[in-house]
């Protein structure tokens, strides 16, 4: 039983290591790029090509493509990062099917019982994932749903200086870095791809059309068209700000709409049998004790 407790323990343990490993070398990406020595060159090659497999994959596959616009949604952006992310993930459901397998060997399953068991823990893990994945996505979302009016806000003061469109952006990546990160990120990549050599209508129109913010999916989208068309975007701007404050509004109302029907349920739950016990409880003692009485 001891030997199963310290077999279970490393494999949680290298579970918890590799997923902490993979935040902080992401972290790490994200906030300083790397420039790989000489000695590292082979590493990142094998990145490089691990990136541009993936990326194949999910040209070839509608599924793989759809996996990979939830993963780019989820903040994993570039082919290389959901590369990584699936090796990793690949590793933890691999390391929770051979504790599964040594754990059911260890308690006499047989070969069959303990594979069975090593694949029900290498599903539970991939289930976890996806719920990670999942709960990232929507957290992702929320957060590009708050910061989209502040980006709004300052692309209006920038654009009313007579700034163009590359400076727009790069005046946004300086000046929000701190209070609005992951918009940064979006428009970071925008950037790269207009710097690769990439028209700025199509970089913007295809970071548009992987995102799950409908507001900074707006923003990009009317920024393509202005830049396609060249005329002025100061009206544009401001009804789209008018547009997101109703629709924040209108979500306002939706939650505090829902939040009432809960709030009721609770009161149906909790408060009414209490107040009828307070109420009525007299009334059927009375009525008790009356009948008993009668019948004695």
């Amino acid at each position: 039983m001891l030997a199963v407790m310290l077999l279970l323990a490393s494999g949680a343990a290298l579970m918890v290591a590799a997923g902490v490993c993979w935040a902080v070398a992401q972290r790490n990406l994200e906030r300083h790029p790397p420039r790989a020595p000489e000695s590292w060159r082979q590493t990142e090659s094998l990145l490089l090509r691990s990136g541009s497999a993936w990326r194949v994959h999910r040209r070839r596959h509608a599924r793989s493509a759809e996996l990979a616009i939830v993963l780019r949604q989820a903040g994993f952006i570039g082919s290389r990062a959901q590369a990584r992310l699936l090796g990793v993930l690949g590793t933890l459901a691999a390391c929770a099917c051979l504790v599964g397998i040594a754990w059911g060997w260890e308690q006499g399953r047989g070969i069959w019982g303990s594979l069975l068991l090593g694949i029900a823990a290498s599903a539970l893990t991939g289930v976890l994932c996806w719920a990670w994945i999942k709960n990232r996505r929507r957290r992702r979302t929320r957060a590009l749903d708050e910061e989209v009016a502040l980006v709004l806000q300052v692309t209006r003061m920038l654009w009313e200086a007579g700034m163009t469109l590359e400076s727009v952006l790069q005046g946004l990546i300086h000046n929000l870095q701190g209070t609005a990160p992951e918009s940064v990120r979006e428009l970071r990549s925008v950037t790269h791809k207009i710097e690769a050599g990439q028209v700025r209508e199509d970089a913007l129109e295809e970071v548009a059309d992987v995102q799950a913010s409908e507001g900074l999916g707006d923003l990009l989208k009317l920024l393509a068209q202005v830049s396609s068309s060249g005329g002025g975007a100061r009206e544009s701007l401001r009804t789209l700000s008018d547009l997101l404050r109703d629709r924040r509004r209108t979500r306002l109302q939706e939650a505090v709409t829902r939040l009432s029907g809960k709030m009721s349920l609770v009161m149906m739950v909790f408060l009414f049998p209490a107040l009828l016990i307070v109420l009525a409880g007299p009334a059927v003692l009375n009525l008790a004790g009356a009948l008993a009485t009668l019948g004695g």
